[in-house]
């Protein structure tokens, strides 16, 4: 049995290891550095339910993934842990990229297959929503994508 568990355990490990994960160049995203105007959710917020702001951009996502070029790959939108700490971002798109949402600390598949271009192009309506009473600031927000090659 002990044999048995270090070979799965050997198994996983090497799994893991064949994915190699970098971060893809987004510098040709727009709008970049863009501040997200925050409303709050309802009209007139009251208790913890009512306690919510939320706000939408709409950027137009260019990712280099010249590097990868006829391979194959996994693409994942990264929302580091960050202040404010409680918030949520979601996604639509026109159909290149994958809709989803995440939280802060996750990372969530935007693509999945082939590279055949040196560029992937989307436009991406992003909502962010966040708990209104941790709002004692203006926040950057940080996202990145990441590429698992195969």
């Amino acid at each position: 049995m002990r044999t048995f568990a270090a070979s799965a355990f050997c198994i996983i490990w090497l799994a893991a290891a064949q994915a190699r994960t970098t971060v893809i160049d987004d510098s040709g995203t727009l709008p970049y550095n863009a501040a997200v105007a925050m409303r709050w959710q309802q009209a007139q917020p009251r208790g913890p339910a009512g306690s919510q702001m939320i706000g939408t951009l709409q950027l137009r996502v260019r990712l280099n993934v010249t590097p990868w070029l006829r391979r194959t790959g996994r693409i994942y939108l990264v929302l580091p842990a960050q202040q404010p700490g409680a918030m949520t971002a979601a996604w639509t798109t026109q159909g290149r990229l994958l809709p989803g949402q995440l939280v802060p600390g996750t990372r969530s598949l935007v693509y999945a297959g082939p590279i055949t271009t040196p560029f992937i192009e989307d436009v991406v309506q992003l909502t962010i929503t966040v708990d209104g009473r941790r709002m004692l600031q203006t926040y950057p927000v940080n996202f990145r994508f990441e590429m698992d090659e195969d």
